[in-house]
């Protein structure tokens, strides 16, 4: 089998992190504790920012009202929300990049990512080119990041429904 291209590991980042906005999804829906189809609907109205700080919130809130474990577990759960704000901030700006074809010289196919964004600095707009070259690999660190947060965020899953359920 042949080793996945950029391209190919460009699209894995995608579809992981579409897999992090679901986790976060359920998390809200089971910390609501209302109507499924409500929260969803209200949570798919709210920017991925904006559903992670509500994530961690909700959870804060719940874990003050529910067991010792949930209370001491906020902190755990507050690490794994601003890594998934960092991963937003990557996630930001693989997807609004530029990208071009880009072979290195040993003969591997790559791409070169390139972002231009304003900034203002000391009253003056100044444009900033952000450029990265890509290998295949370049996109596994943010994979791993990406899965290790996906697994984090099952086992908090899992502790919620506990806690709800001790039964």
């Amino acid at each position: 089998m042949s080793q996945p291209t950029a391209f190919h590991q460009l699209g894995r980042f995608i579809f992981l992190f579409q897999h992090i906005e679901a986790a976060l999804t359920e998390l809200l829906v089971l910390l609501a504790r209302a109507d499924d189809e409500t929260t969803r609907i209200l949570v798919n109205e709210l920017e991925y920012g904006k559903r992670v700080t509500t994530t961690d919130v909700m959870f804060a809130w719940f874990a003050e009202l529910g067991p010792e474990s949930a209370k001491t577990a906020k902190a755990d759960f507050h690490k794994i929300m601003v890594e998934l704000i960092e991963l937003g901030k990557r996630r930001n700006d693989i997807i609004h990049s530029k990208y071009s074809r880009w072979i290195n010289v040993e003969g591997v196919d790559g791409l070169i990512r390139q972002n231009s964004k304003l900034r203002t600095s000391k009253g003056k707009v100044i444009r900033e080119l952000d450029e990265e070259e890509l290998l295949p690999e370049a996109f596994e660190a943010d994979c791993n990041r990406m899965s290790l947060s996906l697994m984090q965020m099952e086992d908090f899953r899992m502790k919620i429904i506990a806690w709800l359920d001790p039964e």
